[in-house]
């Protein structure tokens, strides 16, 4: 998660798990300096950030992130937080996202209305009656209510952090005895609680799939990297052939987030051969190297169809980290796309379809979230006028082209490239 990580009276106090020389603090401290015209430093930052209030610059990295959803996990708790309604003023839909672990973790913490001890049968019940009763996106659509865009509160998705806790090697057959030991090792450890028991964890993926199935709800499953409590060995995908391939849970559409990294090709391999499996790269983008980002994005490629690989920002916390992640993600995007192009995999209006999927399309059918907006047109948009310069056509000590173009809005524009193939997109991405 590549975000400035200042002390700030609206948010509690966040620590940075760099010294501040890795890539990612440097390039994106950069990056924010150069949004808000400040100091390219912390203090530069900080002190804009504190004269400019919390609205003011949540606006302003919102409206250069140019996003249209924003799906919250409030799953990571801080000392003060504001309420999901809050951020309707930053984009047109809002919805949460529902962390499995962190709700039953909730449930047990305040104990039963009588005071009784925990069963399995109890907690249950407790358990998949809470997942029912939130307002879900899915029966604003099914039903044809009227409900505006504007979705705060509803749950579009649910999110289980397993990975963490016991890694991806879910056993969808679990017992319910071995469920009830399970929950009874973690109910010895006190309060408040912390789920780590695998068979527990297990159990409550297998509950959580049921329901998500009976209301139409997408999962998301952390993999790949995380933080130092994560044992980064049980967090590849392929641990999760078992529930992959359990007829129960086919229909059910799991999106495999962080791009997996760094086992990509692994997440691209089970999209492209798993029909309910999508993949997001958010949090790859951009916490990695810019090489590390484009091969990490080239990897997802590799395999997995177009239509199953979505962007997300995995911005949390801090306005910053929306802004840093969109910013990156066109960016890797169109390097990835324009190569893509060099090397014959895709045509230009093929490529300007994959961005329209990438960044819109398919997230909006995987969280069925029905956002109305205009599109980029391939049709229209792009020109057919563009060149190819053959090999023969360049001196040999000619390392850059420059192209000067006329834009749509009549402005001249100048690129230099590397490229012996070069094409340019009438549209940003």
């Amino acid at each position: 998660m590549t975000c400035l990580l200042l002390d700030y009276n609206e948010y509690s106090r966040v620590q940075i798990h760099s010294d501040g020389t890795c890539f990612s603090f440097q390039r994106g401290l950069r990056d924010i300096a150069e949004l808000y015209g400040s100091e390219v430093s912390l203090r530069g930052i900080q002190e804009y950030r504190k004269c400019s209030g919390l609205q003011s610059i949540s606006s302003l990295c919102f409206k250069a992130a140019k996003i249209a959803a924003i799906l919250i996990d409030d799953g990571i708790e801080f000392d003060k937080m504001h309420e999901i309604e809050w951020h309707r003023s930053f984009a047109p839909v809002v919805g949460r996202i529902l962390r499995i672990e962190r709700l039953a973790e909730k449930i047990l913490d305040e104990g039963r209305p009588d005071g009784s001890t925990w069963t399995l049968d109890t907690f249950t019940e407790t358990f998949t009656g809470k997942l029912k009763s939130y307002p879900c996106l899915y029966f604003t659509f099914l039903y044809g209510f009227n409900f505006p865009f504007q979705i705060a509160d509803k749950i579009v998705g649910l999110k289980s952090i397993a990975a963490y806790r016991s890694g991806l090697g879910i056993n969808t057959n679990v017992t319910r005895n071995e469920a009830q030991e399970g929950l009874a090792e973690v109910l010895k450890v006190g309060s408040p609680v912390r789920i780590t028991d695998k068979s527990f964890i297990d159990y409550l993926f297998v509950q959580s799939l049921e329901i998500a199935l009976q209301f139409n709800l997408p999962v998301q499953i952390h993999t790949g990297f995380g933080d130092k409590d994560l044992d980064l060995r049980l967090s590849n995908p392929l641990h999760l052939r078992t529930l992959l391939e359990d007829k129960r849970f086919t229909k059910c559409r799991l999106v495999l987030l962080h791009a997996s990294y760094p086992f990509s090709k692994e997440a691209s391999y089970l999209a492209c051969v798993y029909p309910q499996v999508y993949l997001d790269f958010g949090l790859a983008i951009p916490k990695l190297s810019v090489h590390g980002m484009i091969s990490s994005v080239k990897e997802l490629l590799e395999l997995a169809p177009i239509k199953k690989v979505m962007f997300s920002t995995d911005g949390y916390a801090f306005p910053e980290t929306f802004y840093l992640g969109a910013k990156r993600a066109r960016e890797v995007v169109f390097s990835v796309l324009r190569d893509a192009c060099i090397d014959g995999d895709l045509s230009i209006p093929e490529a300007i379809e994959a961005v329209k999927d990438i960044f819109s399309e398919n997230a909006k059918k995987f969280y069925m979230t029905n956002l109305d907006f205009t599109p980029l047109d391939s049709k229209t948009n792009v020109s057919t006028n563009f060149v190819k310069i053959g090999c023969d056509a360049l001196q040999p000590d000619v390392a850059l082209v420059r192209i000067i173009w006329v834009d749509t809005s009549g402005q001249h524009r100048c690129r230099v490239s590397h490229l012996f193939y070069i094409f340019c997109f009438s549209t940003t991405l």
